[in-house]
C-alpha cells in the first residue's frame, strides 16, 4: 500500500513538472504558423509582387537568362535583387509582439504595410526525388510594417496568422523594412549604354554649339571603324585608330548616378529647354536606338576656382541628362561620360586629312 502511494505521488509530481514544462515552452516558442517567413530555395522564385497602401506596386520577374525585370518594363538592378533575395532567404523571427502592443501593431500593419507575394516553380506531384507537372505557384504571402523602436527589427505578419511578430536578419545591424521598397526608382538598373562592338551599327556624337566637333562612327563588319565628320558628311582617313576603338569600347558600361524623374516639372523644363551640350545616339545592329542629351548643372552657390580665381557657376563633376527618348531625367558624372563625349578634334589632332 505504501509502495503504491509513493508511486502515485512520484507520478503526480512528474505529471505536474511535465505540464509546467509544456506550458512554459508554449509561451516561449513560436509555432510554425507565425514564423515561416524565410524562403529556403530562392533559385526557385519566379516573381515577387510588392504593394502598399498608397497603390504603389513593384513586380519583379525572373527572366530566362537569370536577370530580373521590373514592372515588365525595365531591367532591375542586379545588386539590389541579390540583396533582396538574400533577405528573403535569411529573415527570421526575433520575437512575438508583446500582448500589450498586439492590437496597436495589427492596426499599424493594416494601415501602413507592404504586402509581399512570392511565387515559385514547384510541381503538382512529388514522390521522393521524382517530380511531375511543373507549375508556378504563390507559395508565401506576408505583410511588412515599420521598424521597431530599437531600429533593429521590423513588424511583420504572415497571411492567415493573427499574431504579429518582429522579424530581423541575423548579422544585419538595422531593419529590413527598407528592402521591401515599393518605389520604382529604388529597383531600376542604372545602365545607359551596355553595348559591345559586334552589337553596334553606328554612333552619333553631336555638339550643337560646336557643329565642327560632331561626328559619326560606323562599325564596318566588326573589322574596322569609319569616322565621318557631320559638318560636311566627309569620311576622314587620318585619325587615331586606337583612341577611336577605346571610344567605342567604352559603351560597354555607362551608367547614370541618380534618377530625378520626381523633380518639379517647372524646374526640369528650365534645365532642359536650352540647347543640349551633347547629343549621343547609338544605333544597334538590331535596329534599336538609344540616345542621351546632356545639360549643365548649376551650383547652388557660385564657387571660386582655387587655381585662377575665376568664378565657377556650373558643376564640374556632374551634369543632367535625358535618356530613353527623353523619358528619364538623370544625374550623370563627367568622370563616367567623358570617355564617350570626345570631340572630333580629340581623334584628329595633329593629323592631316
Amino acid at each position: 500500500m505504501r509502495k503504491n502511494r509513493l508511486t502515485l505521488i512520484i507520478t503526480l509530481i512528474l505529471a505536474l513538472l511535465a505540464g509546467y514544462l509544456i506550458m512554459n515552452r508554449s509561451k516561449s516558442t513560436l509555432h510554425e504558423g507565425i514564423r515561416d517567413f524565410a524562403v529556403a530555395d530562392t533559385a526557385a522564385i519566379t516573381k515577387v509582387f510588392l504593394s502598399d497602401k498608397s497603390d504603389r506596386s513593384i513586380l519583379l520577374t525572373r527572366q530566362a537568362d537569370g536577370t530580373w525585370q521590373l514592372n515588365e518594363r525595365y531591367a532591375a538592378h542586379p545588386e539590389n535583387i541579390n540583396t533582396f533575395l538574400l533577405t528573403l532567404s535569411n529573415i527570421a523571427v526575433r520575437e512575438p509582439v508583446a500582448r500589450a502592443a498586439h492590437n496597436n501593431i495589427l492596426t499599424l500593419l493594416s494601415a501602413r504595410s507592404v504586402k509581399v507575394e512570392i511565387y515559385q516553380n514547384t510541381h503538382r506531384i512529388k514522390l521522393g526525388k521524382y517530380k511531375w507537372f511543373p507549375v508556378e505557384k504563390l507559395t508565401k504571402t506576408y505583410y511588412v510594417g515599420d521598424a521597431t523602436m530599437d531600429n533593429n527589427g521590423t513588424y511583420a505578419l504572415l497571411e492567415g496568422a493573427d499574431a504579429p511578430v518582429v522579424i530581423y536578419m541575423p548579422g544585419l545591424r538595422g531593419y529590413v523594412a527598407t528592402r521591401y521598397s515599393t518605389l520604382e526608382n529604388d529597383w531600376r538598373e542604372h545602365t545607359v549604354f551596355n553595348k559591345k562592338l559586334p552589337e553596334i551599327d553606328h554612333i552619333l556624337v553631336e555638339f550643337p554649339s560646336h557643329p565642327e566637333e560632331s561626328y559619326k562612327v560606323i562599325n564596318r563588319e566588326n573589322t574596322r571603324l569609319e569616322l565621318v565628320r557631320l559638318s560636311d558628311n566627309k569620311t576622314l582617313a587620318a585619325y587615331d585608330t586606337l583612341q577611336l576603338m577605346s571610344f567605342v569600347n567604352a559603351f560597354r558600361n555607362i551608367r547614370y548616378e541618380a534618377l530625378f524623374n520626381d523633380m518639379e516639372t517647372a524646374r526640369r523644363d528650365s534645365i532642359t529647354s536650352p540647347v543640349p551640350m551633347h547629343v549621343i545616339t547609338l544605333v544597334a545592329k538590331d535596329g534599336s536606338k538609344q540616345n542621351v542629351k546632356t545639360y549643365p548643372r548649376m551650383l547652388p552657390e557660385p564657387e571660386i576656382d582655387v587655381f585662377d580665381g575665376s568664378t565657377v557657376t556650373f558643376d564640374r563633376d556632374r551634369m543632367y541628362a535625358l535618356i530613353n527618348d527623353d523619358e528619364d531625367f538623370v544625374l550623370i558624372q563627367y568622370f563616367v561620360f567623358d570617355k564617350i563625349l570626345r570631340p572630333l578634334s580629340f581623334f584628329t589632332r595633329g593629323r592631316e586629312e
